[in-house]
């Protein structure tokens, strides 16, 4: 992506997520009971998730995105709400996380799941999550590639088509052979999630789906987990 476009869309998810107070809400309720003194957003773009627990305390909220841009637009976004000093942005992939065992009481990872080495991203996610701490995951679900393959096929938009073709070929694989598939010239290959799998992965990291979210829906799932210890 390029980095005006980079920044055209960030910049869109965070006026999305400012419109929408009930987003706002919701994170917060979901915690409800945790104490939060640290946050970290895995694949943040503007950062803008990591406003609810930023704007009501003093939690530390860390934004990671594997995009040279990370951070740019963010910090002007958050400077804008007198609250650049409660959030610090950083370059990683979510396979790599470059922070200490237990560091976070919540990790947000919305819709860069499929977009990484499963396995190795949700190891890192539990690493960094202390016990009883809080994941809030969205996931793309096979339907939401489904709904890309029509609709590409419907509009002769034939790349977006086999892209979402490619990617349920992966996912079907995976779902199967529990294995992620690799492209020839990538570590791993996009693949869909489902809840059957998805509950398999976390419960090797040894994290639990306490309930569904309320922006949850069936072509992008979105849950909280819990990390039981």
């Amino acid at each position: 992506m390029a980095a005006t476009d980079y920044d055209s869309y960030v910049r869109a998810e965070w006026d999305l997520f400012i419109e929408d107070p009930s987003r706002f809400r919701s994170s917060l309720e979901a915690v409800a009971g945790i104490t939060v003194d640290r946050v970290l957003d895995i694949g943040c773009g503007a950062g803008q998730e990591l406003l609810p627990f930023v704007s009501t305390s003093a939690t530390l909220g860390v934004g990671i995105d594997i995009s040279p841009e990370v951070g740019l637009a963010g910090r002007e976004l958050f400077a804008r709400h007198e609250l650049q000093t409660r959030v610090v942005f950083a370059r990683s992939s979510a396979e790599r996380l470059p922070f200490r065992t237990h560091t976070f009481d919540v990790v947000v990872c919305r819709l860069m799941l499929p977009y990484t080495n499963n396995e190795e991203a949700l190891a890192e996610m539990a690493r960094v999550l202390r016990p009883r701490g809080a994941l809030f995951l969205k996931i793309h679900h096979a339907r939401y590639y489904v709904r890309k393959l029509w609709s590409g096929l419907l509009h002769s938009q034939f790349l977006s088509a086999a892209h979402a073709s490619r990617v349920l070929v992966n996912g079907i694989i995976y779902n199967i052979s529990r294995r992620q598939p690799c492209a020839a010239n990538e570590k791993f290959s996009e693949t869909f999630q489902t809840r059957w799998l998805l509950r398999k992965e976390l419960a090797r990291q040894k994290l639990s789906i306490r309930h569904e979210l309320p922006d949850s829906n069936p072509a992008t799932p979105s849950f909280l987990v819990i990390k039981e210890s």
